[in-house]
């Protein structure tokens, strides 16, 4: 079994750098190249300071949608990335700490894929890590352990799990203009606004609006009644109104359901305050961000993924679009933000 905290003191002069969520699977996609010509930059800048920290943050591989590859296969996939840590590790000062997350859980019990990254990278794997420098403790983890839809089950697969290998790649067969790339959605309170941003851009409006006017204006010339026609755009304009309203009742619904927003963030807060971190690094939300409360900070990586995010549409609906995003947080007392969240974002076009 992992290690279930890695406790480390740390001179002040050590660099820190934390990635999390790249979800490294193969066939390598161009998005996957994009990002690991980014990863491969931070972390040869990362290799330039004399004393450094690379921390994997969890999910840094794709073991719940790709059952058939293993953590070599993906090493090997991605040559460039490889060859950028195996330089780091290389030198003197320099250490990899690996934080096992829900996506790649299968490192907490196997002693096969372990050897693999300890051979191949050098990682020193645990559950949690907690970095003492100097007064500050800095506590890293990927987070899903305070997350009930994917924390570790002791009676098997997690819901997210299920919904991940079962549930979502049959909606997305049977339906797939309504649910392909809902996983990218950040935020679950947004999960059924996606699904109705979908129906309405992608079917109500190309194809119901114009047989429903069609219908009335053939009605209304056939009739000599103009009523035809301003009944249907009454009832067009009376469903536009409803699915507004409906797309509301569904977001507080669904964050009451599935968590995360301020609820969330109070009960990290609490925990944090509670164990007296002066710092809490996670990852898992794909939320990027540093957030300090009194004397505590707060940092979430964020992700090196694809990611959907909500923008106020025409109709005053929300349309997703999607993105490239590469972030990850860095610890650096020689900055006057010691904590800091780095983020790079290239919009995805169709």
């Amino acid at each position: 079994m992992i290690i279930q905290t890695l406790e480390l003191k740390i001179s002040e002069s050590v660099r820190v750098l934390v990635l999390s969520d790249i979800h490294l699977m193969l066939p390598a996609t161009p998005e996957l190249d994009l990002i690991e010509k980014s990863l491969v930059a931070r972390i040869v800048d990362l290799s330039k300071s004399k004393d450094a920290i690379l921390v994997l943050n969890g999910d840094i591989f794709e073991l719940w949608e790709q059952t058939d590859q293993t953590i070599a296969d993906i090493i090997a996939g991605f040559e460039a990335l490889d060859v950028a840590i195996k330089n780091f590790i290389s030198g003197r000062g320099h250490r990899l700490l690996y934080c096992v997350g829900n996506h790649d859980e299968l490192l907490a019990t196997s002693a096969n894929d372990r050897a693999v990254l300890l051979k191949q990278w050098g990682a020193e794997i645990a559950s949690s890590i907690e970095l003492r420098q100097g007064r500050r403790l800095i506590r890293i983890e990927h987070g899903h352990e305070h997350d009930h839809y994917n924390k570790t089950s002791p009676t098997g697969a997690s819901y997210g799990k299920r919904l991940v290998q079962h549930t979502l790649p049959m909606l997305q067969l049977y339906a797939p203009t309504l649910f392909k790339g809902i996983g990218d959605v950040v935020g679950r309170e947004l999960l059924p606004s996606y699904v109705l941003s979908n129906l309405v851009y992608g079917l109500v409006v190309p194809l119901l609006v114009p047989l429903v006017l069609g219908l009335s204006m053939a009605a209304a010339l056939y009739e000599r009644d103009p009523r035809y026609l301003f009944s249907a755009l009454a009832v067009l304009v009376a469903a536009w109104l409803a699915t507004l309203l409906f797309d509301r009742v569904l977001r507080l619904l669904a964050a009451r359901v599935f968590g995360g927003g301020a609820r969330f963030m109070d009960s990290i807060f609490e925990y944090q305050k509670r164990n007296r971190y002066d710092v809490l690094i996670l990852g898992h939300t794909h939320k990027g961000a540093v957030v300090k409360r009194g004397k505590y900070y707060y940092a979430n990586s964020g992700c090196n993924d694809i990611i959907a995010i909500p923008k106020n549409g025409w109709l005053g609906l929300v349309k997703f679009n999607r993105f490239v995003q590469m972030s990850d947080i860095r610890l650096n007392n020689k900055q006057k933000e010691f904590v800091k969240y780095h983020e790079d974002i290239i919009t995805l076009l169709k």
